[in-house]
């Protein structure tokens, strides 16, 4: 007894010499028959094992510093694997704990996870999974290898998204269970929430350059077409001085003002009038939603005279001309542009919204509805002549949500078959900003990529995707001075269960700049 006693201890000395404290207690809490000595003795590297596919993180991965410890998730085609064995080497060589883990999943413990950025700074780090047999005798029956860096690039930026509720006709049902969360990409849990139980409908927002301006959509004293603009402050205030309406004075038809941008200088804010969208609610949970305009022009309102003036170049009533972006410099706009569709068979008469029969009709034809990018001078509201984008637009696809980087040197837009908003097929491609060839980004999942954003240092890229969930995550993706983008990184810890994180915006300020935001016009 004494001599099985001493030959043990001897073992977990060599062991603990080997691999350090926190694995031999690891394996303290393994099956006799399975630890990761025995495991690493008979591990060869270059054996015929069956193959791991480590589905998440993606191959080459680039991490940012501000980053919460990692989810790894595989997929075993070995059916006797019953345990998995993960260990991770970098390029120092210096040893590293090895982990044993029951489930097709690994998170990277917190207590580890910044020693692991430190050694994988600009530096190739390898992940190595085994498939263990736990039977009477063990066996390695299966392996996986994924590598990723830390990136020396920092975001330097918080977020600002809305979170939602699923399918969308129950968050329509119930708008106060929307809300808006504000702050950095390192939390471990979701950012605070700042805005919360509004009675009403609000949607887009956006900031403007410096991250002083906010405006957002809201639907106040049941106009579809008002618009909050306020400074933004740690108490951000939307009275109702600071609302407008783009249903104004020059035009009688009803205006949802749709997908509105405010300047890079804060001085001007661009929406889309005289709209008219489809709207159709889907029993899908994961696109539970069809909604694209079908009619619109540009309209640009100067917040220091009040005026509000449609965008010469932009206000053809034949097309439907939506979807607008500023580039950095406040020269020029790009927006979305369709061929307005025949509305004659229907019962559109000017101020009427197509019923949801004949949305539904619309949208079943068999020629798919798709969008152009036009790019037009601003020239201080006079505007000009809008000309088509090369590489997004006469593609054969729709193209839109376009975005400027903020150096103004590339424009990232979403290109799908058809349609805009909540496509599944929908993918982010990479143009310079005077147009040029359009390049697929290396970032795009498999399901759905859009709502893109820049942070404010351009080298990091927030996006919109459904190819880990029904509901809606963010994503991270660092983009390179060439244009060239890595693996998404998925920013899970941002978002809570069975809530769909949308319309994501960096913003070019601090965390606590806005510690709520009040909607003082429900009282005004």
């Amino acid at each position: 007894m004494r001599t099985e006693m001493y030959k043990k201890a001897k073992l977990l000395a060599i062991v603990t010499a080997m691999f350090g404290f926190a694995t031999v207690l690891y394996m303290a809490l393994q099956p006799a028959a399975c630890n990761v000595e025995e495991i690493l003795a008979l591990y060869q590297p270059h054996a015929d094992y069956n193959n791991i596919t480590i589905e998440y993180p993606l191959d080459e991965t680039l991490f940012p510093l501000e980053i919460a410890p990692p989810m790894f998730r595989f997929k075993d085609s070995a059916i006797f694997s019953k345990a998995w064995l993960v260990r991770i080497e970098f390029a120092d060589s210096d040893l590293f704990p090895s982990f044993l883990v029951r489930k097709q999943q690994w998170t990277v413990p917190s207590e580890y996870w910044k020693d692991i950025k430190q050694r994988s700074l600009e530096k190739k780090a390898q992940v190595i999974v085994l498939g263990i047999d736990t039977g009477e005798h063990v066996k390695i029956v299966s392996q996986g290898r994924m590598s990723f860096k830390t990136s020396k690039d920092p975001v330097e930026a918080p977020l600002f998204y809305r979170e939602v509720i699923l399918p969308f006709v129950d968050a329509n049902k119930n708008l106060s269970s929307i809300c808006w969360r504000f702050g950095p990409i390192d939390s471990p849990k979701p950012p605070p929430v700042v805005l919360k139980g509004l009675p009403l409908c609000a949607n887009c927002h956006s900031f403007n350059g410096d991250g002083t301006i906010l405006g957002m959509d809201v639907d106040f004293a049941n106009r579809k077409g008002a618009y909050a603009i306020t400074a933004v402050k740690e108490q951000t205030v939307l009275a109702s001085k600071d609302i407008i309406t783009w249903k104004y004075e020059k035009t009688s038809e009803e205006t949802y003002g749709l997908l509105s941008q405010v300047s890079p200088c804060g001085r001007y804010v661009i929406s889309t009038v005289k709209d008219m969208p489809i709207f159709i609610p889907k029993e899908d949970l994961a696109f539970s939603q069809e909604f694209f305009p079908i009619k619109g022009t540009l309209c640009i309102h100067d917040r220091e005279t009040g005026k509000f003036r449609e965008l010469p170049g932009a206000n053809d009533p034949n097309y439907v001309q939506s979807n607008p972006t500023w580039s950095p410099d406040g020269k020029y706009i790009v927006f979305a542009r369709a061929k307005a569709p025949d509305l004659s068979n229907t019962k559109y008469q000017g101020d009427l919204r197509l019923t949801r029969v004949e949305s539904k009709d619309f949208v079943e034809r068999e020629e798919p509805f798709q969008y152009d990018l036009y790019r037009i001078a601003f020239n201080d509201g006079d505007g000009g002549t809008a000309e088509p984008l090369k590489g997004a637009s006469n593609n054969s696809m729709s193209n839109y949500f376009a975005r400027y980087s903020p150096d103004g040197r590339w424009i990232v837009f979403c290109r799908a078959k058809s349609f805009m908003l909540l496509q599944p097929d929908s993918e982010l491609y990479i143009i310079p900003a005077e147009g040029g060839t359009a390049r697929r980004l290396r970032c795009n999942t498999s399901r759905m990529n859009s709502w893109h954003s820049f942070s404010p240092n351009g080298k990091w890229m927030v996006f919109a995707s459904k190819a880990y969930s029904d509901y809606t995550q963010l994503c991270l993706t660092h983009i390179n001075e060439d244009g060239f983008s890595t693996p998404a990184v998925l920013l899970e810890h941002l978002t809570t269960k069975k809530r769909a994180a949308n319309i994501p915006e960096f913003v070019n300020t601090h965390p606590g700049a806005i510690v709520s935001i009040r909607k003082q016009f429900l009282h005004d």
